[in-house]
């Protein structure tokens, strides 16, 4: 198995390509014949690309894990410094993709969600916001370079945030506490509040980032 990354390109088109095979899924119509071509269809792609699977340990940041100075910011954009999240991560096919925009103080986005991500009739699933909000809030420290792993995180639901229609985000830092940040965040479509979030991240001790990418750490 190679150690190298994959085509960066490449692998996203590919993973553009399956989100939208994906959508398709969700929102079908299709009959058996149809369905039964397209499972077999996928079930050779799924052979075809089994024997080159990594086999971890696994992170955002890359998919081969390095040492710390791997984790060095050089990028103002969260997608390029997480290509791999399930959020904003344009090689990660079960990300929105969100597009962050990290202006220096706060992170900004806008996003549609389609289908895959339905909860309530018309409304995005609540799990799915929780998934984004800890992306939106968490994602604020990395480009801060004061990141750290989540404490807790506090969601209000406040109206139904629409599958369909344009969900306006925006995460800030309230405090920090030593290791500890507080960043709030919030979710609108027009001036409607569907969502707000509190949440502290804790900065790890070096010691334990050593351990973590050491790949030695247990789960537990």
């Amino acid at each position: 198995m190679s150690e190298e990354e994959p085509d960066y390109e490449a692998l996203a088109n590919a993973v553009a390509d399956v989100r939208r095979l994906v959508a398709h899924l969700r929102k079908t119509q299709a009959p058996r014949e149809t369905l039964e071509r397209v499972a077999a269809q996928v079930s050779e792609l799924n052979e075809a690309l089994a024997p080159y699977d990594h086999e971890g340990p696994y992170q955002q940041r890359s998919l081969v894990m390095g040492d710390m100075n791997s984790h060095v910011r050089d990028t103002e954009i969260p997608a390029e410094y997480f290509p791999y999240s399930p959020v904003v991560g344009a090689l990660n096919p079960i990300a929105a993709p969100v597009g962050f925009d990290f202006d220096g103080e706060e992170i900004h986005a806008e996003h549609v969600f389609d289908a895959p991500y339905n909860g309530p009739p018309t409304a995005v699933h609540g799990g799915i916001i929780a998934l984004v909000f800890d992306e939106l809030l968490g994602s604020l420290g990395a480009m801060r370079d004061i990141g750290g792993f989540t404490g807790t995180l506090t969601i209000r639901y406040r109206s139904l945030t629409p599958i369909g229609e344009k969900i306006r985000m925006r995460s800030w830092i309230e405090r920090r506490e030593g290791r500890k940040t507080f960043v709030s965040g919030t979710m609108h479509v027009g001036e409607r509040l569907c969502a707000e979030a509190e949440g502290i991240f804790i900065r790890p001790e070096v010691s334990m980032l050593d351990h973590a990418m050491s790949g030695k750490a247990k789960a537990g």
